[in-house]
């Protein structure tokens, strides 16, 4: 017993320290703000006349009644340690009894964002989170989203909390190991001794969907279970290590949980031999504490560790100037760091992937916990040869360059040259020795990236370097402009969208600018404004007066992709590129830039209306009918057909059924020949719609007793199988599997692009499509 009140007396010494330094970091306006919100959960009304809803309230203490209704408060993560910036948010655990019924706990959840969102209006950044003292024992049952991690992680979750936490109100916790479990005035969560080893892998993918946002963070998390991995199954937990030192006595000063985490990641990468990815960890660390050593106006104990840490790393002035610089870097320093962290990032998940193969762990995250984690991901890592990859500004608060410069470099063994962009002017003096910011075949698709990312504003001149020889270019700087007012302003997708397949939602066509089809022609503009369908076909014989066609999409999960086309060819397979990705319930924003020498102008309206046309063509297709449009590009007829199943061509000339007198543009429907023999004939309609090149999506139907599962491949092929309720079960379960991700290299590509899982459902008589959840897997997915 008088063991138990020592180890109780050094937990509570260690909790003063932290909350002591807890409320230095904080202003005295933010800490009248959190007193006032812990007041509140405490019983005493002050915000209710602000419209804070009345909710279970009242903490346990000493003198407290058994009306208390709530256990505990205690901040955790960064706070009252180096982590803690003015910037830093403070993640508060307001833990209440396990008795509280539904309406209770639904009452105390609505109190907690009131209060979350009154703190973030008055200056004080936090989340708080209701927390079940008995949730650690149980599967979770909270679903995943921007702030909480659903069933990516449980235990590992618990044991940040017990080496981070900070008790603001209530019970202390019982988190050392060892800890009585039921001692009426400890709180305790649960046991910790042995991690499970399922565990890592949904965490690393749920610090990796975090660190898309703010990735220095999420790095040296990532890294702390890549760490723990490696000892497996020899678990040295931070907790643990925290705690035997506590029990030696060492100073508290020395046993800050954020240094202590760094150090378990130093000792790891040193034992691997990795001194470039520790170089880095250490600028992610010091960027995270942010002491700006160069221009600090005091000398504090945060000061004074991270000093002693940064004479151990021998770092120059030079480099703690830029540090210290971070949210004035330009484009080409966000790019270098943004590369290293995603490169450090994949490194990491490659790794914790190998280890859950390795152990043969079974799946425990939920369906749609994996499925929205790794199209977060897709998004954000997944590289292809159409997609222009998003860049992190990190820190920087202006991207913006004043000029830009593309550079032409002839590549060898006969593939296409290469365009690079540089942050100078065209002067051979500042190009040199600077390193490309992006490159790519096409001077648009480089544009392009630099306008998504906010390198471009309406200042930015655009060059071109060829031949040795530098040039203004008025034609893409005008383009970047226009672009960089319609690719900028793009919000990033919200979880809603991302339960959903993709669909574009923004079309950019660019035509003529590096093969100009009018360059040469001497007809009459004048006559292309009157009949604006010869330009697909002027003169005898026809001539088709479109040369390069350029075409960005975006898509409702934030993705921009480019892809080049030219030839009458081309604007078939341009049309193809473009009826496969959009939605019939949400049209696309389309606009067309025809930036040849002659005949702009009915050229984009000539382009525009083809696209509206084919789009609404796809709205109005039935399975039991063809729809054919005739077109004439250059010197032959087509028929474009569009039916339930999808987008195609032929020459008139080999479409019998057709009226042997038919005009341009006119909408000949024709009866379906082999509709019976079409996949898509058995299956509901709406499936048609979720169709995405790519995309590997399953559909589970149950009728009348039976269960129908569609599977909708990359190519968009149409599959249907009647199985029996433990086949579909044991063939989900099996595509849901972590083997199925590609974890031999962080290169690979498709390592996130896993297969997505849907529900079709009634709901008021129609039959529509929801994100598949793991408890309707289960329901539908094994023997009754």
């Amino acid at each position: 017993m008088p063991s138990v009140r020592a180890d109780i007396a050094l937990s509570e010494a260690l909790n003063q320290h932290r909350l002591s330094q807890f409320h230095q970091g904080l202003s005295p306006h933010q800490q009248h703000l959190l007193q006032q919100c812990l007041a509140c959960l405490d019983g005493h009304n002050y915000l209710q006349e602000l419209g804070c809803p009345s909710a279970p309230q009242g903490f346990h203490n000493d003198l407290s009644t058994d009306e208390a209704e709530l256990i505990g408060a205690y901040a955790m993560g960064s706070s009252g340690n180096l982590g803690q910036t003015p910037e830093s948010d403070v993640d508060i655990w307001v833990v209440h009894h396990g008795e509280l019924n539904q309406d209770q706990r639904n009452q105390l959840q609505r109190r907690l964002k009131w209060l979350a969102n009154w703190l973030n209006e008055n200056g004080l950044e936090a989340s708080l989170f209701a927390i079940d003292p008995n949730q650690f024992g149980r599967p979770t049952e909270a679903s995943l989203d921007r702030d909480h991690s659903g069933s990516a992680q449980h235990w590992l979750l618990l044991e940040e909390f017990y080496r981070t936490h900070i008790r603001l109100m209530g019970k202390p916790i019982a988190w050392w190991p060892g800890a009585p479990k039921h001692r009426h005035e400890l709180l305790n969560l649960g046991d910790i001794q042995h991690l499970p080893a399922s565990e890592y892998f949904g965490a690393g993918l749920w610090q990796l969907f975090k660190g898309v946002d703010r990735p220095h963070k999420s790095v040296l998390k990532v890294l702390l279970l890549e760490a723990y991995v490696a000892d497996y199954p020899d678990q040295r937990i931070l907790r643990d290590q925290l705690w035997f030192q506590m029990k030696s006595g060492k100073p508290f000063s020395e046993l800050d949980p954020y240094l202590m985490l760094y150090l378990r990641i130093e000792d790891y990468l040193k034992r691997q031999h990795s001194p470039s990815r520790l170089s880095l960890v250490q600028r992610c660390f010091y960027l995270k504490c942010a002491p700006k050593l160069t221009s600090a106006q005091q000398d504090g104990w945060k000061q004074q560790t991270m000093r002693q840490l940064v004479e151990c790393w021998q770092w120059t002035p030079l480099l703690l100037e830029s540090l210290d610089q971070a949210q004035h870097w330009h484009a080409g320093q966000v790019h270098w760091f943004h590369h290293q962290l995603s490169e450090m990032m994949l490194t990491s998940y490659q790794r914790l992937a190998n280890f859950a193969n390795q152990q043969r762990l079974p799946r425990k995250l939920k369906i749609q916990d994996l499925s929205l984690l790794t199209r977060k991901l897709y998004t954000e890592y997944e590289t292809h040869t159409n997609k222009l990859m998003p860049l992190n500004p990190l820190w920087s608060s202006k991207l913006q360059e004043p000029d830009l410069t593309l550079v032409q470099v002839e590549s060898r063994h006969g593939a296409s040259d290469l365009w690079y962009l540089y942050r100078q002017p065209a002067d051979k003096r500042l190009l040199f020795g600077e390193s490309p910011l992006f490159h790519h075949q096409s001077r648009l698709a480089c544009v392009a990236w630099a306008a998504q990312n906010h390198i471009i504003d309406r200042h930015t001149r655009i060059h071109c370097f060829t031949q040795g020889q530098g040039h203004f270019s008025k034609r893409l700087t005008e383009l970047g402009h226009t672009l960089a007012s319609r690719l900028s302003n793009q919000e990033s997708p919200n979880l809603s969208q991302l339960q959903q397949p993709w669909h574009f939602n923004q079309l950019t066509l660019v035509v003529n600018l590096e093969q100009d089809g009018t360059e040469g022609w001497n007809g009459s503009e004048g006559l292309l404004d009157m009949q604006p369908d010869r330009v697909l076909s002027s003169g005898r014989p026809g001539r088709f007066l479109l040369g390069s066609l350029e075409l960005l999409t975006r898509n409702s999960w934030g993705e921009l992709q480019y892809h080049y086309f030219n030839s009458e060819q081309g604007l078939l397979n341009l049309l193809r590129q473009v009826l496969g990705g959009v939605d019939i319930d949400h049209p696309p924003q389309m606009t067309v830039l025809c930036v040849g020498k002659k005949g702009n102008r009915a050229i984009s309206d000539r382009l525009t209306f083809l696209l509206q046309q084919c789009y609404r063509l796809k709205q109005q297709s039935r399975m039991d009918q063809v729809q054919v449009l005739p077109i004439t590009l250059g010197a032959t007829r087509y028929g474009l057909s569009f039916t339930l199943s999808g987008f195609d061509w032929s020459p008139i000339k080999q479409m019998p059924d057709l009226p042997k007198v038919i005009r341009d543009g006119l909408v000949h429907t024709l009866p379906h020949p082999s509709c019976g023999e079409d996949p898509y004939s058995c299956a509901p309609a709406l499936l048609r719609n979720h169709s995405r090149l790519g995309m590997r999506q399953y559909f589970v139907r149950e009728r009348n007793g039976e269960v129908d599962l569609y599977l909708l491949d990359e190519e968009n092929q149409m599959h249907r199988q009647c199985l029996s309720r433990q086949q579909l079960h044991d063939q989900i379960n099996a595509a849901s599997h972590i083997d199925e991700v590609p974890y031999q290299s962080h290169r690979q590509q498709g390592r996130f692009n896993l297969p997505q899982f849907y529900r079709l459902d009634r709901h008021q008589g129609q039959l529509v499509v929801k994100p598949l959840s793991e408890g309707e897997l289960t329901t539908v997915g094994k023997p009754s």
